[in-house]
Protein backbone atom coordinates (compact mmCIF):
# COMPACT_ATOMS: atom_id res chain seq x y z
CA UNK A 1 0.00 0.00 0.00
CA UNK A 2 2.63 2.27 0.86
CA UNK A 3 5.84 2.78 -1.56
CA UNK A 4 8.92 1.14 -0.98
CA UNK A 5 6.73 -1.97 1.20
CA UNK A 6 6.21 -5.19 -0.09
CA UNK A 7 2.26 -5.94 -1.26
CA UNK A 8 0.80 -8.02 0.94
CA UNK A 9 -3.03 -9.04 -0.30
CA UNK A 10 -3.82 -10.12 2.99
CA UNK A 11 -2.95 -6.63 5.19
CA UNK A 12 -4.57 -5.00 2.01
CA UNK A 13 -7.90 -6.70 3.02
CA UNK A 14 -8.23 -5.84 6.24
CA UNK A 15 -7.07 -1.95 5.66
CA UNK A 16 -9.52 -1.93 2.91
CA UNK A 17 -12.46 -3.47 5.58
CA UNK A 18 -11.60 -0.76 7.99
CA UNK A 19 -11.75 1.84 5.11
CA UNK A 20 -15.35 0.59 4.73
CA UNK A 21 -16.11 0.22 8.11
CA UNK A 22 -15.37 3.63 8.45
CA UNK A 23 -17.31 5.20 5.38
CA UNK A 24 -20.43 3.05 5.96
CA UNK A 25 -21.19 2.49 9.61
CA UNK A 26 -21.39 6.26 10.40
CA UNK A 27 -23.80 7.01 7.63
CA UNK A 28 -26.16 4.05 8.40
CA UNK A 29 -26.16 4.98 12.17
CA UNK A 30 -27.03 8.68 11.81
CA UNK A 31 -29.70 7.22 8.77
CA UNK A 32 -31.37 5.08 11.91
CA UNK A 33 -31.59 8.30 13.80
CA UNK A 34 -32.90 10.05 10.85
CA UNK A 35 -35.49 7.63 10.79
CA UNK A 36 -36.43 7.55 13.98
CA UNK A 37 -36.48 11.38 14.58
CA UNK A 38 -38.99 11.35 11.58
CA UNK A 39 -41.66 9.05 12.97
CA UNK A 40 -41.47 11.84 16.48
CA UNK A 41 -42.22 14.74 13.94
CA UNK A 42 -46.18 15.17 13.58
CA UNK A 43 -46.86 16.71 10.85
CA UNK A 44 -49.75 18.89 9.78
CA UNK A 45 -52.02 16.60 7.29
CA UNK A 46 -54.82 19.69 7.17
CA UNK A 47 -52.64 22.59 6.33
CA UNK A 48 -54.20 26.40 5.95
CA UNK A 49 -52.41 29.71 5.73
CA UNK A 50 -52.41 29.97 9.27
CA UNK A 51 -51.37 26.45 10.08
CA UNK A 52 -48.86 24.64 7.74
CA UNK A 53 -45.71 22.47 7.20
CA UNK A 54 -42.46 22.82 5.50
CA UNK A 55 -40.56 20.19 3.84
CA UNK A 56 -38.04 19.15 1.45
CA UNK A 57 -39.77 17.58 -1.36
CA UNK A 58 -38.48 13.53 -1.61
CA UNK A 59 -36.95 13.72 -5.38
CA UNK A 60 -33.99 15.65 -3.12
CA UNK A 61 -33.64 12.03 -0.57
CA UNK A 62 -33.69 10.33 -4.45
CA UNK A 63 -30.91 12.33 -5.76
CA UNK A 64 -29.28 11.45 -2.62
CA UNK A 65 -30.14 7.74 -2.88
CA UNK A 66 -28.59 7.77 -5.95
CA UNK A 67 -25.91 9.17 -5.30
CA UNK A 68 -25.26 6.77 -1.98
CA UNK A 69 -25.91 3.88 -3.77
CA UNK A 70 -23.80 4.35 -6.80
CA UNK A 71 -20.88 5.06 -4.35
CA UNK A 72 -21.85 1.55 -2.71
CA UNK A 73 -21.21 -0.10 -6.09
CA UNK A 74 -18.23 1.56 -7.65
CA UNK A 75 -16.66 1.10 -4.13
CA UNK A 76 -17.89 -2.74 -3.44
CA UNK A 77 -16.52 -3.82 -6.75
CA UNK A 78 -13.45 -1.92 -7.18
CA UNK A 79 -12.29 -3.37 -4.09
CA UNK A 80 -13.37 -6.59 -4.06
CA UNK A 81 -13.36 -7.35 -7.79
CA UNK A 82 -9.17 -6.04 -8.27
CA UNK A 83 -6.60 -8.28 -7.47
CA UNK A 84 -5.02 -4.97 -6.04
CA UNK A 85 -7.08 -2.40 -3.72
CA UNK A 86 -7.42 0.91 -5.06
CA UNK A 87 -5.93 4.03 -3.85
CA UNK A 88 -6.63 5.72 -0.51
CA UNK A 89 -7.54 8.91 -2.94
CA UNK A 90 -10.19 6.30 -4.36
CA UNK A 91 -11.56 5.70 -1.04
CA UNK A 92 -11.97 8.89 0.17
CA UNK A 93 -13.59 10.44 -2.96
CA UNK A 94 -15.99 8.28 -3.76
CA UNK A 95 -16.56 8.41 0.73
CA UNK A 96 -17.29 11.64 0.14
CA UNK A 97 -19.86 11.24 -2.70
CA UNK A 98 -21.24 8.50 -0.71
CA UNK A 99 -22.10 10.93 2.37
CA UNK A 100 -23.29 13.85 0.24
CA UNK A 101 -25.65 10.80 -0.86
CA UNK A 102 -26.32 10.23 2.44
CA UNK A 103 -26.37 13.77 3.88
CA UNK A 104 -29.23 14.17 1.29
CA UNK A 105 -31.13 11.60 2.65
CA UNK A 106 -31.17 12.41 6.02
CA UNK A 107 -31.48 15.84 5.36
CA UNK A 108 -35.07 15.18 3.79
CA UNK A 109 -35.76 13.00 6.46
CA UNK A 110 -35.80 15.36 9.11
CA UNK A 111 -35.63 19.16 7.86
CA UNK A 112 -39.19 20.28 9.09
CA UNK A 113 -40.50 23.77 9.58
CA UNK A 114 -43.87 23.59 11.01
CA UNK A 115 -45.82 26.93 11.53
CA UNK A 116 -48.74 26.78 13.89
CA UNK A 117 -50.65 30.20 14.66
CA UNK A 118 -47.46 32.38 15.63
CA UNK A 119 -44.83 29.90 16.50
CA UNK A 120 -42.23 28.44 14.33
CA UNK A 121 -40.46 24.97 15.18
CA UNK A 122 -38.02 23.57 13.43
CA UNK A 123 -36.32 20.43 12.89
CA UNK A 124 -32.76 20.14 11.83
CA UNK A 125 -30.56 17.31 10.79
CA UNK A 126 -27.93 16.94 13.54
CA UNK A 127 -29.38 19.77 15.47
CA UNK A 128 -31.51 20.57 18.22
CA UNK A 129 -35.45 20.87 17.78
CA UNK A 130 -36.28 24.29 18.67
CA UNK A 131 -38.99 27.05 18.72
CA UNK A 132 -39.55 30.64 18.44
CA UNK A 133 -42.25 32.96 18.05
CA UNK A 134 -43.20 35.83 14.77
CA UNK A 135 -42.45 38.29 17.66
CA UNK A 136 -38.53 36.76 18.09
CA UNK A 137 -37.66 37.94 14.56
CA UNK A 138 -34.80 40.71 14.35
CA UNK A 139 -34.35 40.21 10.63
CA UNK A 140 -35.50 38.35 7.36
CA UNK A 141 -33.76 38.49 4.16
CA UNK A 142 -34.83 37.58 1.15
CA UNK A 143 -32.19 36.61 -1.60
CA UNK A 144 -32.67 35.44 -5.29
CA UNK A 145 -30.24 33.32 -7.51
CA UNK A 146 -29.35 34.45 -10.96
CA UNK A 147 -30.05 30.78 -12.37
CA UNK A 148 -32.52 29.40 -14.89
CA UNK A 149 -34.91 28.62 -11.62
CA UNK A 150 -34.54 32.39 -10.34
CA UNK A 151 -34.53 30.22 -6.94
CA UNK A 152 -34.40 32.05 -3.80
CA UNK A 153 -34.26 31.79 -0.39
CA UNK A 154 -34.86 33.66 2.79
CA UNK A 155 -32.81 34.02 6.21
CA UNK A 156 -34.40 34.29 9.49
CA UNK A 157 -32.56 35.43 12.64
CA UNK A 158 -34.22 35.75 15.95
CA UNK A 159 -33.97 37.55 19.38
CA UNK A 160 -33.07 33.69 20.66
CA UNK A 161 -29.81 33.93 18.47
CA UNK A 162 -31.36 31.42 16.05
CA UNK A 163 -30.95 31.53 12.35
CA UNK A 164 -33.07 29.67 9.69
CA UNK A 165 -32.14 29.31 6.17
CA UNK A 166 -35.44 27.98 3.75
CA UNK A 167 -34.82 27.41 0.06
CA UNK A 168 -37.29 28.10 -2.20
CA UNK A 169 -37.88 24.38 -3.03
CA UNK A 170 -39.17 23.72 0.16
CA UNK A 171 -42.52 22.41 0.26
CA UNK A 172 -44.82 25.72 1.52
CA UNK A 173 -42.54 28.08 0.66
CA UNK A 174 -44.45 30.43 -0.78
CA UNK A 175 -47.32 30.28 1.98
CA UNK A 176 -44.88 30.75 4.50
CA UNK A 177 -43.12 33.99 3.18
CA UNK A 178 -46.74 35.07 2.43
CA UNK A 179 -47.07 35.02 5.99
CA UNK A 180 -44.12 36.58 6.82
CA UNK A 181 -44.44 39.78 5.17
CA UNK A 182 -48.19 40.03 6.85
CA UNK A 183 -46.84 39.70 10.30
CA UNK A 184 -43.33 40.67 10.54
CA UNK A 185 -42.42 44.58 10.95
CA UNK A 186 -41.56 45.93 7.75
CA UNK A 187 -38.30 47.27 9.42
CA UNK A 188 -37.00 43.56 9.83
CA UNK A 189 -37.56 42.81 6.08
CA UNK A 190 -34.61 42.78 3.59
CA UNK A 191 -35.07 41.99 -0.37
CA UNK A 192 -38.82 41.75 -0.30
Amino acid sequence: MFIGMPHNRKDDSVGVKTILIIIFLPACVALIFSIIQKTKIKSNKTMSDKNFTLTLPNIISVVGAMCAVMSIIILLLFTFLLNKPPHTIFYIAFGLFFWLGMYLIVKTLTFKVIVKDETITVFLPFRKTYSFNFSEITSVVRQTKKNRANSERIIIKTTINKKLIVESGAISYKRFVKKIQIIVDKEYLKGF
